[in-house]
């Protein structure tokens, strides 16, 4: 299963990913080598692609540069309806670019790879696909659970550490910010709860909840 396909085929010199808060040794570009990335996993290898949401920086991968085939043939494509159903609009396609829908998601539905998920629901026995509404309407998170530890792994529920510490802090891209605000601290005491990890798409490595001086922080681990 892979997460969030990220930046895209037009990264080389990796300027989206930066422009995004990504490394640009995180893109696809520049993970893969002959065919397989450095886990040693080919793109025929993956069964399930799953998008947190639609935005550029997320589903870049989706396709292959040239031809507009499914860059994981093998792999369905699992994320939430209403982004779709928004996305699809021209208004949104006006703000995002034509294009990019064009070339990232429009196809997608041509080759008969999307499963629509409308709510909470297991992809496996051990990863659940859970509703964390806010950035976008249709954003969704993943619950892993294992061995008996539990870990988050988010698209943009936080676009940094910082969120941690200051929830009601909003982002300009954020849909609904209200209710952005509302899940980021659901998530948190959540996580802390359950001692879960974070896996935050916008920060690199993985980190706990922690508090201090009556102020959470996600701390490294």
């Amino acid at each position: 299963m892979l997460f969030d396909p990220v930046g895209g085929t037009d990264d080389s010199d990796g300027h989206r990913s930066r422009q995004y808060g990504h490394q640009p040794r995180n893109s696809l570009r520049f993970r893969r080598r002959n065919g397989r990335s450095a886990a040693g996993v080919s793109p025929g290898d993956v069964d399930t692609v799953f998008l947190s949401h639609l935005h550029q920086n997320h589903v870049g991968w989706n396709l292959t540069q040239t031809g507009g085939s499914p860059t994981f043939p093998s792999a369905r494509y699992v994320f939430h309806q209403a982004d779709w159903e928004i996305f699809r609009t021209p208004k949104d396609q006006e703000i995002f670019g034509l294009t990019f829908w064009e070339e990232t998601l429009a196809p997608l539905e041509s080759h008969g790879v999307i499963d629509f998920l409308a709510g909470e629901h297991a992809l496996t026995s051990e990863i659940t696909a859970i509703p964390t509404p806010g950035h976008t309407p249709g954003s969704m998170s993943l619950a892993v659970v294992s061995s008996g530890e539990r870990a988050y792994i988010m698209g943009d529920v936080f676009h940094g550490p910082a969120q941690v510490t200051e929830p009601e802090w909003v982002f300009s891209f954020d849909a609904e910010p209200v209710v952005a605000v509302q899940t980021r601290t659901g998530m948190l005491e959540r996580s802390e709860s359950e001692n879960a990890t974070l896996a935050i798409c916008h920060h690199s490595g993985f980190g706990k909840v922690m508090r201090a001086e009556g102020r959470r922080y996600c701390l490294g681990i």
